[in-house]
């Protein structure tokens, strides 16, 4: 399994059922991933590095909950494409994968999950595994507090500036 994965399995409750996903649950995780992406257009809008690196990393976290729900693994990519860097590319690359997502099938959050990853070290120039991690025990402070908070948008109390490469 993979290892960001496993992180987020943590949090998810192990109710012992067997795993059935239903219409609801695909509506929620595509609700969550649209919240995410909203705020890192916004995030790429105002030109703050850390906020988008956030909210990358928020959709990579999402993706990957959908995928904890489902009990399904990241798939592999499907051979390496040239990514573009341009701000309406990136823009028309997350729009079109959050919307396959609605599928709910688990190539399409992989999808996310990679084209995030790759988003956050290649574009952003930072370290994708220090941000996930950083984002994962956010999270799970968010959950021990009781998580009143919103916690499922771009966290406005998460600073990863030290993520970032300089």
């Amino acid at each position: 399994m993979h290892h960001h994965l496993a992180l987020v399995k943590t949090l998810q409750p192990n109710t012992g059922r067997e795993i059935s996903v239903s219409d609801m649950d695909i509506i929620l995780s595509q609700a969550l991933l649209m919240d995410a992406g909203s705020a890192t257009f916004k995030a790429i809008k105002s030109g703050e590095i850390a906020d988008i690196l956030a909210g990358v990393v928020a959709l990579a976290y999402n993706a990957l909950q959908a995928l904890a729900m489902q009990d399904r693994d990241i798939l592999e990519r499907e051979g390496e494409s040239h990514q573009v860097y341009q701000m309406l590319a990136i823009m028309r690359q997350l729009s079109d994968q959050i919307n396959c997502c609605s599928s709910g099938e688990a190539k399409h959050y992989s999808g996310l999950y990679h084209l995030s990853a790759n988003l956050a070290s290649g574009f952003l120039n930072a370290d994708f595994n220090k941000a996930f991690q950083a984002y994962h025990e956010w999270r799970e402070v968010c959950q021990d507090s009781g998580g009143k908070a919103n916690k499922q948008n771009i966290p406005k109390t998460l600073d990863l500036t030290d993520c970032l490469y300089e």
